[in-house]
């Protein structure tokens, strides 16, 4: 049951208060979630106090992987060596990776060499891979057996090994080699005659991926065929890892968050737990972007500065043109480029799923446009309101419709320019929007009213 703000504001008393074994009593029967929300409301020394009890409590490692990424440098930042290797020691080694990664460079390298050699070991196995490669994110505690058990063998030595496994449904079959061979539901080898061997029980030829694939790789394997894990294979197809459940979510996690970062330009780095110097820094570049579109809207406006002052009515309408194209653009847009995201496009099919959006612009364009220009012909002021509502109703079906087409062209031609299809392509799509749709509404006015 998630904590209200009263239990909150409990816990946050008795740490004031100083009654810590009190406090432990209390945390021990909270979710690691429900603790990791705390850290929002509790001030530094207040959140010191509150990690030292959980590790008192054993209980640090569970609760310090549910923070933003954004609040973990600031803890890690004011734990001692000691605590910091307690804490990466208790950890499975793809979770460790997360917490170094939060940790300075310096202090990194200097923790590192105070980890015990076995998981050192492990945690450097991971290191050798890119941060986005499917073997960064694997997990090596699995369970797997030989080929040639019996289930009542296999049973067994799955016993033998770790309780504490990050993928208990599945159970993976090696060869004398370590080559994977297949994986078998565990429910299916406990539930089988005991002398039913292995090779008869497992589905041969799992679905795999390379360590040095992309990890999306891995997500779209899982989100297609609603595997909960996915085996990490080598180049000689000998099982190195597997990635579980709980970090194939992540990865779908991270990679939305990507996509829609970059789609108003932004970088992962800035969260909201972020400093405000951060995201200065990553928001300035694409601001001079933004601004350059924004002038070149702007030349449009003043290329036609005498048809303004010559029907002014024109000006009201300017935003709305733009308003309807860069929301109907952005809808093709988002639809685009999940589908590319998502597999769902493949080449031969951009232009029909172009045309197609450019159609639904279109069909749009003419509803909207037609209550525009309704609205444009009661226009009080308006000196020939029936050539105006011609103006408008054009301007906003031949915007629309093109945003429609751009919105789905844009990330398709990033994507085949091998640039990632999300890449700033709502700035774009804005600068197209209310540059044509500017020059739409000023030039048919020009020509149908002036």
């Amino acid at each position: 049951m998630p904590i209200t703000q009263k239990h909150g504001d409990y816990v946050r008393k008795l740490i004031t208060s100083g009654t810590r074994s009190r406090a432990a009593f209390v945390l021990k029967k909270m979710h690691p979630a429900d603790i990791a929300d705390l850290f929002g409301t509790l001030t530094p020394p207040e959140a010191t106090v509150l990690v030292e009890i959980l590790f008192t409590q054993q209980m640090a490692d569970k609760v310090l992987l549910e923070l933003p990424e954004g609040i973990l440098p600031e803890i890690l930042e004011r734990l001692d060596n000691d605590r910091a290797v307690e804490l990466l020691s208790s950890l499975e080694s793809h979770d460790a990776l997360l917490f170094l990664d939060a940790l300075p460079e310096d202090r990194r390298d200097e923790i590192m060499q105070l980890i015990p050699t076995l998981k050192r070991h492990m945690i450097e196995q991971l290191l050798i891979y890119p941060e986005d490669a499917a073997g960064y994110c694997m997990s090596t505690s699995y369970m797997s057996v030989n080929k040639e058990l019996t289930a009542e063998q296999a049973v067994g030595q799955i016993r033998e090994q770790s309780e504490d496994v990050d993928v208990p449904f599945y159970v993976y079959v090696t060869d004398d080699d370590g080559h994977l061979a297949g994986v078998v539901p565990l429910r299916r080898l406990v539930t089988c005659p005991q002398d039913t061997t292995i090779r008869k029980l497992m589905m041969a030829d799992p679905f795999t991926v390379n360590g040095n694939s992309d990890r999306e790789e891995a997500a779209a394997l899982s989100r297609k065929y609603n595997i909960l894990a996915i085996p990490v294979v080598d180049d000689n197809h000998r099982l190195v890892g597997v990635i579980p459940g709980d970090s194939l979510l992540d990865v779908m996690e991270e990679e939305a968050t990507e996509d829609m970062y970059r789609m108003a330009g932004l970088s992962e780095e800035d969260r909201i737990f972020s400093p405000v110097s951060t995201a200065f820094k990553q928001r300035f570049p694409w601001i001079w972007v933004n601004l350059l579109t924004a002038f070149v809207a702007s030349t449009v406006v003043r290329a036609f500065q005498g048809t303004i002052e010559s029907v002014a009515t024109l000006v009201a309408f300017m935003p709305i043109v733009a308003g309807m194209g860069g929301n109907t653009g952005n809808q093709s847009l988002i639809v685009i480029t999940r589908g590319i995201a998502l597999g769902e496009m493949e080449f031969s099919s951009s232009l029909k799923a172009i045309f197609k959006e450019a159609r639904v612009g279109f069909l749009l364009g003419l509803v909207a446009g037609s209550v525009a220009s309704a609205v444009a012909i009661l226009f009080p002021g308006s000196t020939d309101p029936l050539l105006l509502g011609i103006v408008i109703f054009s301007a906003i079906v031949g915007n629309m419709g093109l945003a429609g087409l751009l919105g789905a062209a844009i990330p398709l031609v990033l994507r085949a320019l091998g640039r990632d299809p999300a890449l700033g392509s709502n700035i774009l799509l804005t600068a197209f929007t209310d540059s044509l749709g500017y020059l739409l509404l000023l030039g048919l006015g020009m020509i149908i009213i002036l």
